[in-house]
């Protein structure tokens, strides 16, 4: 039998998962049909025709995916958070890899899955609710109108896995921590990427037009960072904190 990696324990795993937490995460869809219900009959304009503000119907769908999405891949590991849910996470017989390789399963996978189900079907119904003929629903707006979501969808995959990596590496109260280092994180990529470009550019940087449309007037130099940044973006992050979380975990090994 493979120790790193069989699918008969996976596959146990992950339905050991389920059994474990199916009653949360049921509630936690109900919740969050309830909320989104409410906000969107708030969201109707009464005096013009029950229209939906498009704006708000946009905010809805993102808010909802990053921080649910970032709670539920929390939640996955919430047993680093207990000493003796640790214990028990580490001792049970499966490889490390399995153990994150089945989290990664119901966050990347199973939740996306079943929020745009949801979404889609609390959207739709109150769309047709409205009874006006130029509310649109969401998912018809966005591919009317977005030509390009990898940059979004990388967003959300690093934000997904950098969770996932707060939870194993925190323990208690993860989810703040997490976040506070992650603003911090960020704060100081911004700088150094400021500090960065007006070493090469000048203090002038931040006038210059960065898009695609501007590219022949930039320099080597400025093109080669742009491209380098999008590159380890797009690529390299989010494989890079999946393998610290992996490696973080094998840690924590009893």
């Amino acid at each position: 039998m493979n120790n790193f990696f069989d699918y008969s324990r996976f596959s146990l795993l992950v339905k050991r998962q389920w059994t474990e937490n199916k009653f949360i995460f049921l509630m936690g869809i109900a919740i969050f049909i309830s909320i989104t219900s409410v906000l969107y009959s708030i969201n109707f304009d009464s005096e013009n025709n029950y229209m939906l503000n498009k704006g708000i119907q946009i905010m809805m769908f993102v808010i909802g995916l990053f921080a649910g999405g970032t709670l539920f891949a929390n939640y996955l590991f919430k047993d680093f958070g207990n000493n003796i849910q640790t214990m028990s996470f580490l001792m049970t017989p499966a490889s490390h890899f399995e153990k994150i390789s089945a989290g990664m399963f119901y966050a990347f996978i199973v939740f996306p899955i079943a929020f745009f189900i949801t979404f889609g079907l609390v959207d739709g119904a109150f769309v047709k609710l409205s009874g006006n003929p130029y509310n649109e629903m969401l998912y018809a707006m966005i591919l009317n109108s977005y030509k390009e979501y990898d940059f979004f969808v990388n967003v959300w995959i690093a934000l997904q896995m950098f969770v996932i990596l707060g939870a194993i590496y925190f323990g208690r109260m993860s989810y703040i921590k997490t976040a506070f280092t992650g603003f911090l994180i960020l704060a100081s990529l911004v700088l150094i990427q400021y500090l960065l470009f007006t070493i090469i550019i000048g203090k002038g940087s931040h006038n210059i037009d960065m898009g695609d449309d501007n590219r022949h007037n930039l320099s080597s130099e400025f093109r080669f960072m742009i491209d380098g940044s999008k590159y380890a973006f797009y690529y390299v992050l989010a494989p890079v904190i999946a393998v610290i979380a992996y490696f973080k975990l094998k840690e924590k090994e009893v």
